[in-house]
Formats: C-alpha cells, sequence, structure tokens
C-alpha cells in the first residue's frame, strides 16, 4: 500500500497507545497477581487501564459498536477468570488482545455462517453528505471488505501499533505469517480503495 493512501486511512482512526515504562510494568504485574487473587480494587485498575482500548480493538473487527461492548465484557470475564494462566512471557495487553481477537473471530463466523454477514465481493456506495464522513465511511467500508484474519492484522499493526512478534503472540500465528498476512491485506486495501475512489468518482 502506498504510504499516502495508508496514511489517509490511519488519521481516520484513534491512535495507537504508548509504551509501557519497567515501573508502570512491574505495577501492572502486582495488580495482575492481585486479581488472581479476587482483589477488586485490582480488577478495576485494570479495567480502567484497558477497557477503552479493548473497546476500541472490537469495534475496529467488528464494526459494531454495540458488539464491541458486549466482546469487551465477555474478554474482561474470560481473561480474570484465566488470569493465574498469565505467566508473563509477552505482554499482558498481547494477551488480553488474543482474547479479544478470539472472540471477534468466533462472532463473525458464526454470523458468516447464518449468512448475516457480508462476503468479500462489491461495496455499497458512499451515502454520506459532508466530506469527512465520507473519508471515515470509506476507510471503514474499505476495511469491512477484507476477511476478519486480514483486518484483525491491519488494526493490530496500523491502529494498535503492536510490533510483528507482538501480532504473532495475539493472533497465535508465526511472524513469517504475519508479514505475509499484512502484506496480503494492504494489498488488499490498496486495491479496494482505489476502487471505491473510482466507483465514487462516477456516482
Amino acid at each position: 500500500m502506498t504510504t499516502s493512501v495508508w496514511k489517509f486511512a490511519e488519521s481516520m482512526m484513534a491512535p495507537a497507545a504508548g509504551s509501557v515504562d519497567g515501573a508502570d510494568r512491574r505495577e501492572e504485574r502486582s495488580m495482575l497477581d492481585r486479581c488472581a487473587l479476587g482483589d477488586e480494587r485490582a480488577i478495576r485498575w485494570i479495567l480502567n487501564r484497558y477497557r477503552d482500548r479493548v473497546v476500541r480493538l472490537a469495534a475496529h473487527v467488528l464494526h459494531n459498536s454495540r458488539e464491541a461492548e458486549d466482546v469487551a465484557q465477555e474478554a474482561f470475564v474470560k481473561a480474570f477468570r484465566q488470569i493465574a494462566q498469565f505467566r508473563g512471557e509477552s505482554g499482558f495487553y498481547a494477551w488480553l488482545y488474543r482474547i479479544v481477537i478470539n472472540l471477534c473471530l468466533d462472532r463473525m463466523r458464526r454470523k458468516c455462517a447464518s449468512s448475516e454477514l457480508p462476503l468479500d465481493g462489491a461495496m455499497p456506495s458512499l451515502v454520506a453528505t459532508t466530506p469527512d464522513i465520507e473519508k471515515r465511511l470509506a476507510v471503514e467500508q474499505v476495511l469491512n471488505s477484507l476477511t476478519p484474519p486480514m483486518r484483525a492484522a491491519l488494526v493490530l499493526r496500523e491502529v494498535e501499533g503492536l510490533e510483528y512478534a507482538e501480532i504473532a503472540a495475539v493472533l497465535d500465528i508465526p511472524v513469517g505469517t504475519v508479514r505475509s498476512r499484512l502484506n496480503t491485506a494492504r494489498e488488499q486495501f490498496r486495491r479496494r480503495w482505489t476502487a471505491l475512489l473510482q466507483e465514487s468518482d462516477h456516482v
């Protein structure tokens, strides 16, 4: 994908979260240990720290804010039930994001199976009435046309700012597969973005 195309698309999305320093990581590890013991204050701390990021991630993958809230709630319930299984080999957010992505993909597979979700194919015409809304709808439209695995990889990289190794941990795939999947996703985005722009020029 050309830089200009993705920079435009990226500008329509929420920025990636910042890095975590050593002291912050130690505090988080302490809170996670307390979560495993059922400490409500620690659970609230983790919720406050990650809830917005989880909802945002789910919303980008599902393109449905109400479903994103449901997935976020389900993800945290599952994470707190399994918190003792978190060993800290990767960051907690990567472990949590893997839960979120899996829940999103499971939900989308069920919708595809019941024909509630459109498969790859023709994209509808733009219906927005202002340039900014039209641009954002266009970006969302093209992202929504990608398959769930392609969209998940692209969102984790370009929206959430995860490194390849972190994406591999989240999606449980080799780093080489991450690179291949991202290359394919970017190329599909570029082609469909160009097609959408051409289509809108003829409306």
